[in-house]
C-alpha cells in the first residue's frame, strides 16, 4: 500500500518538524514514526483551543518489528508529559514513562533510530531555549501567590527532575537532556540564588527582588512609634528616621579619600558616596573599593579648581594664616549650616539667597560657591531647627530635675494670636538656662481652656509634665482660668509638690506695672499734656527746626531730644518725662511763637511731674532687677517689693498732695497682691544662705504685726513639706536616717513599722533642713556673693535643700523672657513678610533663641 506510506501534514505540527537535517537515506516508516513521537502534547493554555487531531486515521506501515502505532504512542505520550514549564510558545518536556513504552528498533533500523533520536535531542533543546527566553513563566502562573522556593517544590513533587540518555555515538560521551528549570531558567536562578539559598540575615532590606512582593505588611494598629503629643497645624513630631538604622554598627572610614566624599548608607551598611565637590555619585561597597573613587579625585574638575584657589592663598597670606588654610578641607554641609545660621541669626528673608549682591560677595570668596534658592534654604533651616528641637527634647527627657516656665500671649501683624513659652532650669554647672520651647498660633477664643490645651501638648511633647515646679504667668484673667485647670490636672496625678501652692507665680514687673499704672492716674492730664507736646515737635519737619531754633536761642546744651513714650508701658513714661524736662523753657518759648501749640504744660505741673518722676524711680529699680535673665531673681523679687512697700509708706505722709493721692491708690493695689505672693516670695529667701528663715520671720512680723505668727506657720509648714517631697524624689533610704533611734527599732508588733517611718521622717526632716537653717548665716555686705555657686560648693553638704535650692531658684520672677520673644517677633513678621506659616514663624524665632543662648554649634541636616 503505497498510499499509507505518505506522510500526512498536520496543521498543528509545528515548522521545525518540517526541517529535518539533510539525511543521504530517504525517510522511512521508523523515522516519520519517530519524529511524530516527539511532537510535544499541546499545553493547557492551548487546550481550550479546538484543534484537530495530530494523526487522524492514519495507518502504520508494515515491516519487522514495527513499533506501536502513531496514535497509541501520542496517547501514551500525553499521559506522561508533565506540568507545562515553558513560556507562551507552549514548549513541552517529555518524560521518561513515554520513553519506557517504546520498544527497541530492529537491529537493521539502529542508524535511522539515531538520527530519529539526533532530532528529537535537538527539538528538546530549541524548546529549553524557548522557555528560558519567556518573559512569563508558566509556573509563576500557576502559582502566583506562592514563593519561588515553594513553586519549586510543588513543581519537584508533581515531575522530579531526571535525565535522559542516548545510546553511545561513536566514541563521544552519552548526551544528557536536563530539565530547563536545572539548565539555567530564571525560576531556578532565583532558587538557587546564595540571597535565599544562604543563611537568613537579620537586616534583610524590603527591596530585595527575591523577598520583597511576599514580605507582609505591617499593619498602622501595631506601631511602636509614639503618637505626636502637639497639634499637627502648630508643631510636627518629628519621628527618627530609620534608613540608615542598623543592628551591625557601621565600619569605620579611615582612608584620606573620605575627606572628599559623604558616605551613604542604605540599611546601615555603607552603600554609596557622594562627592563634596561635584556632587556625582559612586558605588563604595565592600566589594566595590575604593580605587574608582580615587580616579575621580583626580579629575574632579570642581576640587582641582578648590586647591588651585588653596594654593594661591598659601603664597600670597602670613605663615600663621598658611596654618589655618593648611589644616582646611572643604564641606558642603558646614557651609550650609553657616549659611542657615546667618540667615535665622540675623533674621533675613529667605530671598536673601537669591540677591545678586548676595551671590557675586559668594563668588568673589570661592568661585566654586552653589547657588541656593529661597525655598530651599528654608527648608534647611526648618530641617536643623527640627533636629536641634529633637536633641532639646532628649535633654529635658535625660534632666533629673525641675524646671519652671513662662508664657504670654502676642498679637502680630497678620492679627495671629501667638502664645510663648520658655522654659528655665539650671544646669549641671550650676548656671542659668532659659529656652524658648513653643511659639504657636493660639486658636480663638483666646480664653482658658484653649491656653490651657496649648499648655499640656507642650508639656507632654517635651517630657517635662512630672518635672515642673512653677509657671510665671501675668494676671490676665485667661491665664488664671488656664492655671486652674492645668494645677487640677496635675494635682491628681500627684506631680506637683505643696498640692501646687508653690505652682503659679504672678510676674513680678506685671504687678509693679499694675501698681503704678493705678497711680499715674491721678497725674494723667499732666503726662497727657507732655505726650503730646513730645508728639506736636515730631509731627513735621519745619516743627523740628522751629524748635531746634529756639533751643540754640535758649541756649540749651543736651544731645538728646524729647522722646515718645508707650502709653501701656509706665517705665516709658518715665523716660519721656526724664527726656522732657531739660526743655521745660523751650516748650514755653514755643508756645508764644506758635499760636498752634496748646498743650504746653504750666510750671506747677512741670513741678508735680518732677515729683512724681522721683517717686517712680524705686520702681523702675525693682523692675529692673527682676527682669533679669542671667541671675536668679526669685530671691530678689521680695527685698525688691519690700522697698516698694517702704518707699509707698514714706510718702504716705508727704506734702505733695498728688503724690500722697498716688500713694492711697498704689497702695490698695500693693496690698492685694502682697497677700496673694507672699508664700511663693518668701521660699526663695529662706534657701538664701544671707537670710534664710529668720530674716522671713523678721520681715513678716513687722509686715502683719500681731497676726504674723499664722503666716509664719504657713510658710514654715510649706518649706518642710517641701523638703518632704524632694526626700521622697531622692530615693534616699529612710532607715539609714533612723539608726540612732533605739525607741523605733525596738518596738514590735502590728504597729513597729508605722512607728520606724514616723520616726525616720522626723529625723530627717530634723536632720539636714534644721541643720541647714540654724547654721551661720554668709555676711550680706559682700556683694560679689553668687548664690547658685554657694550652692554648688556645698551641694555634698545639704543634699537635698540644694535640690530644692536648685529648682526654687531657677523659677524666673518675671516674664519679660517672654515678652522679649515678641520684639523678635515683631522683626519677622513685617509688612512685607506676612505670608509666613505658623510653623516657620515658630522654627525662626525658637531657633534664634537656641543659637543666641547656647553659642553657634549646630546639629547638620
Amino acid at each position: 500500500m503505497q498510499s499509507s506510506t505518505k506522510s500526512v501534514a498536520s496543521p498543528s505540527l509545528p515548522t521545525s518538524l518540517h526541517c529535518a537535517p539533510a539525511m543521504s537515506l530517504p525517510p522511512s516508516p521508523v523515522v516519520r514514526a519517530a519524529t511524530l513521537a516527539s511532537v510535544p502534547a499541546p499545553s493547557r493554555a492551548h487546550q481550550a483551543e479546538a484543534r484537530p487531531p495530530l494523526i487522524h486515521g492514519a495507518a502504520m506501515p508494515s515491516g519487522p518489528a514495527p513499533p506501536l502505532p502513531v496514535q497509541e504512542r501520542m496517547e501514551l505520550a500525553s499521559q506522561s508529559v508533565p506540568e507545562e514549564v515553558g513560556g507562551s510558545g507552549g514548549a513541552h518536556l517529555i518524560s521518561s514513562s513515554a520513553k519506557k513504552h517504546k520498544k527497541p528498533p530492529a537491529m537493521g533500523n539502529q542508524k535511522r533510530h539515531l538520527v530519529a533520536k539526533r532530532a528529537e535531542t535537538s527539538q528538546k533543546k530549541q524548546s529549553a531555549k524557548k522557555r528560558v527566553n519567556s518573559p512569563t513563566m508558566g509556573n509563576q502562573q500557576k502559582y502566583p501567590t506562592s514563593s519561588p522556593l515553594k513553586r519549586h517544590a510543588e513543581i519537584s513533587k508533581q515531575r522530579p527532575a531526571k535525565r535522559f540518555k542516548s545510546p553511545m555515538v561513536g566514541n563521544k560521551s552519552p548526551l544528557v537532556i536536563r530539565s530547563p528549570l536545572v539548565t539555567g531558567s530564571p525560576m531556578m536562578r532565583l532558587v538557587v540564588s546564595p540571597v535565599v539559598m544562604g543563611p537568613r540575615s537579620t537586616s534583610r532590606s524590603p527591596t530585595s527582588p527575591v523577598l520583597a512582593p511576599h514580605a507582609p505588611e505591617r499593619s498602622p494598629s501595631r506601631s511602636t512609634s509614639p503618637s505626636p503629643n502637639l497639634d499637627d497645624q502648630t508643631i510636627s513630631v518629628d519621628n527618627p528616621d530609620n534608613s540608615t538604622s542598623s543592628r551591625s554598627k557601621p565600619r569605620k572610614l579611615r582612608f584620606e579619600i573620605w575627606n572628599d566624599m559623604d558616605p551613604i548608607y542604605n540599611g546601615g551598611k555603607l552603600m554609596q558616596a557622594r562627592c563634596k565637590h561635584c556632587n556625582e555619585v559612586f558605588a563604595a561597597a565592600r566589594n566595590s573599593g575604593t580605587s574608582h573613587m580615587r580616579r575621580h579625585l583626580v579629575v574632579c574638575e570642581p576640587r582641582l579648581k578648590m586647591h588651585d584657589m588653596v594654593e594661591q592663598l598659601k603664597s600670597s597670606e602670613l605663615s600663621t594664616e598658611t596654618t589655618v588654610l593648611t589644616n582646611w578641607k572643604f564641606d558642603r554641609t558646614i557651609t550650609r549650616c553657616e549659611l542657615v545660621r546667618l540667615i535665622v541669626l540675623h533674621e533675613l528673608p529667605f530671598s536673601f539667597v537669591e540677591y545678586d549682591g548676595f551671590r557675586s560677595y559668594s563668588l568673589s570668596l570661592n568661585p566654586l560657591a552653589e547657588k541656593v534658592s529661597r525655598v530651599t534654604i528654608k527648608e534647611n533651616c526648618m530641617e536643623v531647627y527640627k533636629n536641634q528641637r529633637a536633641s532639646l527634647r532628649d535633654m529635658f527627657k535625660d534632666y533629673n530635675y525641675r524646671v519652671s516656665l513662662t508664657a504670654d500671649l502676642w498679637t502680630s501683624n497678620q492679627n495671629s494670636g501667638y502664645m510663648v513659652v520658655t522654659c528655665h532650669y539650671i544646669d549641671d554647672e550650676w548656671r542659668v538656662q532659659k529656652k524658648i520651647i513653643r511659639f504657636c498660633v493660639v486658636n480663638t477664643p483666646h480664653d482658658g481652656f484653649n491656653l490651657y490645651s496649648v499648655m499640656l501638648q507642650t508639656l507632654r511633647y517635651y517630657n517635662i509634665e512630672d518635672k515642673l515646679y512653677s509657671i510665671t504667668l501675668d494676671n490676665a484673667s485667661a491665664n488664671k482660668s488656664m492655671m486652674d485647670l492645668l494645677q487640677l490636672n496635675l494635682v491628681k496625678k500627684s506631680l506637683l509638690h505643696c498640692k501646687g501652692d508653690l505652682f503659679h507665680v504672678r510676674c513680678a514687673a506685671h504687678v509693679l506695672n499694675l501698681i503704678v499704672q493705678d497711680g499715674l492716674q491721678v497725674i494723667e492730664l499732666v503726662i497727657d499734656n507732655i505726650r503730646e507736646s513730645v508728639k506736636y515737635i515730631k509731627s513735621s519737619q519745619s516743627r523740628k527746626e522751629k524748635f531746634e531754633e529756639i533751643i540754640v536761642e535758649m541756649g540749651i546744651y543736651c544731645r538728646s531730644r524729647p522722646s515718645l513714650d508707650v502709653p501701656t508701658r509706665w517705665n516709658s513714661t518715665c523716660d519721656m518725662l526724664e527726656s522732657a524736662f531739660p526743655f521745660q523753657e523751650a516748650f514755653h518759648e514755643l508756645a508764644e511763637k506758635d499760636k498752634d501749640y496748646l498743650y504746653c504744660p504750666t510750671a506747677e505741673e512741670w513741678q508735680r511731674a518732677c515729683a512724681v518722676y522721683k517717686f517712680l524711680k524705686v520702681f523702675e529699680s525693682a523692675t529692673r532687677v527682676v527682669s533679669g535673665t542671667r541671675y536668679p531673681t526669685s530671691n530678689l523679687y521680695f527685698h525688691e517689693i519690700w522697698s516698694v512697700k517702704v518707699a509707698l509708706e514714706s510718702k504716705e505722709s508727704s506734702g505733695n498732695k498728688t503724690v500722697a493721692s498716688m500713694v492711697h491708690r498704689m497702695k490698695n493695689k500693693f496690698a492685694k497682691y502682697w497677700m496673694i505672693s507672699y508664700l511663693s516670695n518668701c521660699i526663695p529667701v529662706i534657701l538664701d544662705p544671707r537670710f534664710k528663715f529668720r530674716f522671713v520671720d523678721f520681715r513678716l512680723k513687722q509686715a502683719f504685726g500681731d497676726n504674723a505668727s499664722v503666716h509664719i506657720a504657713k510658710i514654715d509648714r510649706a518649706i518642710r513639706s517641701l523638703f518632704n517631697g524632694y526626700s521622697s524624689e531622692t530615693g534616699e533610704s529612710l532607715q539609714s536616717s533612723t539608726q540612732g533611734n533605739g525607741t523605733a527599732s525596738s518596738l514590735k508588733g502590728h504597729w513597729a513599722d508605722w512607728s520606724t517611718h514616723v520616726s525616720a521622717e522626723s529625723n530627717q526632716v530634723t536632720g539636714e533642713l534644721d541643720r541647714y537653717l540654724h547654721d551661720d548665716l554668709f555676711p550680706c555686705d559682700d556683694d560679689s556673693f553668687d548664690i547658685l555657686h554657694w550652692w554648688k560648693m556645698h551641694t555634698t553638704k545639704y543634699p537635698i535643700v540644694a535640690r530644692m535650692a536648685r529648682d526654687v531658684l531657677a523659677a524666673p520672677a518675671s516674664t519679660v523672657p517672654s515678652e522679649s520673644a515678641f520684639s523678635t517677633g515683631g522683626r519677622i513678621i513685617y509688612d512685607h513678610r506676612t505670608r509666613l506659616s505658623g510653623n516657620t514663624v515658630e522654627g525662626l524665632i525658637c531657633f534664634q533663641d537656641w543659637l543666641r543662648e547656647s553659642g553657634y554649634n549646630l546639629l547638620p541636616f
